[in-house]
């Protein structure tokens, strides 16, 4: 298990879904728990999906995702004011061909999903010149807001918007509305302050694991430093003993993400894609690399704190 963000079912072999909420964890995941939570309950929890971040080991990211918004009829797009993933100093994680919410879109247009934008608190629809070109047809869409002062109305009429594909929902009671509605602002609050300040596990620092390439002939010695603060993730990871820079790397609760680049002799650049989980003294993960002239398989590997005499 790699990365985690949230399931409303978290049970294997992945049921039967009739919408995927697709959004970006550090902009809309209040949003996208209250408004999975009433879905759940208004069509039923094995009809609703949430997230492809619990992705085993050896299973290719675009492939799950792909399977995932494959099992679903309505794909929801939570739209915030953050939800193109602009970074300091350089582009949009949306720009990226391996970000997992330009992932989930492509996948739905491709699938000929109902696609149906939702704009979060006055968010507005981005223009296809902000978008990547897989993804540019979902400015033509027409888009529905929900915003945390009418929220049990906005989504009602999300609801009567679903209710053609999915059937006719149950009646929530007024009490629940009221619940829900004076809640909301707890829920969204709580969810950006754990966004933000959620402890930081331990693992900056050197580490270094024994890798398996099916490949090369022998086990590789990598070796990892890791830095950064908050949520940042950052330093250098070598492939091959090579060391590489650390790109889009970030730390969430006890997951970290990252990725390097490395070049073939007159073959297009790797991606390697980095997904670990933090157990113990030891950061479980599995490495999926993309590009280049040969077909990489996903490796499984353990790392472990670095000896000091042994970085030297």
């Amino acid at each position: 298990m790699l990365r985690r963000r949230c399931w409303l079912h978290a049970a294997l072999p992945m049921p039967v879904a009739q919408v995927f909420i697709s959004y970006r964890r550090d902009d809309g995941a209040g949003y996208a728990r209250a408004i999975g939570a009433e879905l759940a309950k208004r069509f039923g929890a094995g009809r609703v999906f949430m997230d492809v971040d619990d992705i085993a080991a050896g299973q290719g990211f675009a492939e799950v995702i792909q399977r995932a918004v494959g099992s679903a009829s309505v794909l929801l797009v939570l739209i915030g004011r953050r939800w193109r993933g602009e970074r300091e100093g350089g582009g949009a994680r949306l720009h990226d061909a391996g970000d997992f919410v330009r992932l989930e879109i492509a996948a739905g247009l491709r699938l000929g999903l109902r696609v149906i934008p939702v704009l979060l608190d006055c968010a507005t629809m981005p223009t296809p010149a902000e978008l990547p070109a897989d993804i540019q047809a979902l400015a033509g869409l027409q888009a529905l807001e929900i915003g945390n002062t009418r929220f049990p109305a906005d989504v009602e009429r999300l609801v009567g918007a679903l209710t053609a594909t999915l059937g006719e929902p149950a009646r929530p009671s007024r009490r629940r509305w009221a619940w829900l509605g004076a809640g909301l602002l707890l829920v969204v609050a709580a969810s950006t302050w754990w966004a933000v300040h959620a402890a930081r596990p331990a693992v900056n620092g050197e580490w270094q694991a024994e890798l398996h390439y099916a490949w090369a002939d022998g086990p590789r010695v990598e070796r990892f430093a890791f830095s950064g603060e908050d949520h940042e993730l950052n330093g250098s990871a070598t492939f091959l003993g090579l060391p590489r820079g650390v790109l889009e790397g970030r730390v969430d609760g006890d997951t970290l993400r990252f990725d390097t680049h490395s070049g073939e002799m007159g073959s297009p650049d790797q991606v390697h894609h980095y997904r670990g989980r933090l157990v113990g003294d030891e950061i479980r993960f599995v490495l999926q690399t993309e590009g280049g002239s040969t077909t990489h398989e996903p490796v499984e590997f353990v790392a472990r704190r670095a000896d000091p005499a042994s970085t030297r």
